[in-house]
């Protein structure tokens, strides 16, 4: 997924380049030269700093780039997402700049604050699930106003943002699958109508993606799934990723062995409902959504989701919210997936 179109001295060569026509100062510098940084399914990044350079941009920085296959849309998207909520107060890298110039660095990027702290994934266990609740609640009770006329503005509208639109592009994905139509069905005839009280939804909210130093939240990271929904859709994606991957993720981390995640995610579910009350009507019908996207995703290449052990519980979760046992094909059985 990623575009390795350019091989890191190149990027940093242009990065570089770049930057000193952008802030007219050719004699700007690296301190730091970029860094790759792990994680993220389909971008680089690359961690750096400046030096020789104005207020505001000497400190570390972070390149998050885009293969170019993707064209701009992502990193307006996700760019416009970040701003609006750091303006806020929410812990989330501000992007200062962003390039839609695919000839740059061989694909659109945006240039963000780095967060510090470490993942909250590397916390003790037993603070994971107060502070994954309190956090989560906490973006749920932003206004969603302002980020809809940010997004309005850059040529965004309700069928991006909603899950009216990623619920239509989803059924036509599934639809393609004979193997979900069954479970397809079911989600299509207990589809619930859309929620009055809609909130800024992150979509991949978990112990990974949210850094802390001690007990505080220091950053959220990657927002490409954000959405206005109902939040019971995004507690449910949590509670899914929680008991599933991040579960078996953990397996092998000093101190996770014996953890129990079904009760972690209770814990969750209480925290959240201390700062902010949740009608959780909908929950496993999100849950199920979740579960068979991550089916497809998986079907579609995504190796996280293709761990047998992850497959089963996936399946297992679903039927037993719909009665309804999913049939995945064997990998060696599925079509090869074109590159985009």
């Amino acid at each position: 997924m990623k575009d390795d179109s350019i091989d890191e001295a190149q990027l940093s060569h242009r990065l570089l380049s770049y930057l000193r026509e952008k802030l007219q100062d050719p004699q700007i510098e690296y301190s730091y030269p970029p860094e790759p940084l792990q994680g993220g399914y389909e971008t680089r990044t690359y961690k750096f700093r400046l030096r020789g350079v104005r207020e505001g941009w000497s400190k570390f920085l972070v390149l998050r780039l885009y293969p170019r296959a993707y064209g701009t849309h992502n990193a307006i998207w996700e760019s416009t997402v970040q701003n609006v909520l750091a303006g806020e107060g929410y812990p989330v890298a501000r992007a200062p700049m962003v390039c839609t110039d695919m000839a740059v660095l061989g694909g659109a990027f945006f240039i963000m604050d780095y967060m510090p702290g470490r993942p909250l994934m590397a916390a003790p266990w037993e603070t994971i699930p107060e502070l994954l609740g309190k956090a989560h609640a906490e973006l749920h009770r932003i206004d969603p106003t302002p980020l809809i006329a940010a997004l309005e503005a850059q040529g965004f509208d309700e069928h991006a943002y909603g899950l009216n639109g990623r619920f239509d592009w989803f059924r036509d994905r599934a639809s393609r699958l004979p193997w979900l139509r069954g479970v397809m069905d079911w989600l299509i005839d207990h589809r619930p109508s859309e929620s009055a009280c809609l909130a800024v939804c992150h979509g991949d909210f978990h112990p990974l993606n949210i850094l802390v130093d001690g007990e505080k939240i220091t950053g959220v990271l990657d927002w490409p799934g954000f959405a206005i929904a109902d939040p019971v859709f995004d507690v449910a994606n949590t509670t899914v990723l929680m008991t599933i991957p991040v579960r078996y993720g953990a397996q092998s981390r000093e101190g996770f062995t014996s953890v129990d995640w079904d009760r972690v995610v209770e814990r969750y579910l209480r925290a959240y409902q201390a700062h902010r009350s949740l009608d959780t009507t909908y929950l496993d019908y999100y849950k199920v959504l979740r579960c068979v996207r991550a089916l497809v995703e998986g079907f579609e290449g995504q190796a996280i989701w293709q761990q047998p052990l992850i497959v089963e519980d996936l399946i297992a979760c679903i039927q037993a919210i719909t009665g309804i046992r999913v049939q995945v094909p064997a990998l060696g059985s599925r079509p090869r997936r074109e590159r985009r």
